[in-house]
């Protein structure tokens, strides 16, 4: 079992408690009081659903992101958040940093395709016996460090990204190898994404696959959630992500009703 009941339960409370308080947040406002051929064509309740699903799917992004650090913090001895003030800091070698600027450019002109373990052994070459360094600060979306002391740092992003934030999520990703580098620690990086889009089929979007080395620097969907927790993680996930969809329903509808009738009195 990949998810332990308890966790299961922390889980289920969490998403529940995230999904009734935009139920009871969610209204029309004035301007979307009355869309008669929107009305006549989805039908009332259709279009409150739609736009309760559009506010949701925005909010989701940082509800997975929450839940991804839920998971991870039963499976590694620290897993957080490094913003404010536990923001990375660390220093970059200048040699380093003209290489990952040098990738970076390479990539995104498809000069080189994207190969991580060439990637990390010329920056971590680069960061070794130069004393020309720049300091630098990051922030990490998920970090993560094992009992062994190995260190794990992820950046998290949608599954439909365009290119400008694969770029930027590269370079800061290949910034937090040098940084680690310069101190002689080889760490694993990694862009995670929740689902994949193109499912059943393999990832496909170019303005990431440009960029990231599938299955390597890049971990999506089952692959993400499996690695956070166990194998079979993302399939309990999803059973969790029903079961709370279930019982949110009826409330969902009975705010549908609601809306309704005041909008039509």
């Amino acid at each position: 079992m990949a998810l332990k009941k308890d966790l299961k339960n922390d889980i289920h409370k969490f998403l529940k408690e995230k999904i009734l308080k935009k139920i009871e947040d969610y209204d029309l406002s004035d301007e979307d009081s009355s869309k008669p051929f929107q009305y006549a064509l989805f039908t009332k309740r259709g279009y409150l659903a739609k736009g309760f699903i559009h506010g949701c799917e925005t909010a989701l992004g940082n509800w997975h992101e929450q839940i991804a650090k839920i998971i991870a913090e039963r499976n590694f001895k620290i897993a957080k958040k490094l913003q404010g003030s536990e923001k990375m800091h660390g220093k970059v070698t200048n040699r380093a940093q003209k290489i990952f600027e040098n990738i970076l450019s390479d990539l995104d002109s498809v000069k080189r395709e994207p190969n991580h373990k060439k990637e990390a052994e010329e920056i971590f070459a680069t960061s070794q016996n130069d004393k020309a360094y720049v300091n630098r600060i990051q922030t990490v979306d998920l970090y993560l460090k094992k009992e062994n002391g190995d260190e794990i740092f992820f950046e998290i992003k949608g599954p439909k990204p365009n290119k400008n934030e694969m770029r930027a999520a590269k370079r800061d990703l290949l910034e937090i190898y040098a940084m680690k580098a310069k101190e002689g620690k080889k760490v694993k990086i990694y862009l995670g994404m929740y689902y994949n889009p193109y499912a059943p089929n393999e990832y496909q979007r170019w303005t990431c696959l440009k960029f990231f080395d599938k299955g390597k620097d890049f971990l999506i969907g089952k692959d993400f959630w499996d690695f956070l927790g166990n194998s079979g993680t993302y399939e309990d996930l999803i059973k969790i992500y029903e079961k709370v969809g279930e019982e949110i329903r009826p409330v969902l509808d009975e705010k549908f009703k609601k809306i309704i009738k005041i909008k039509t009195i």
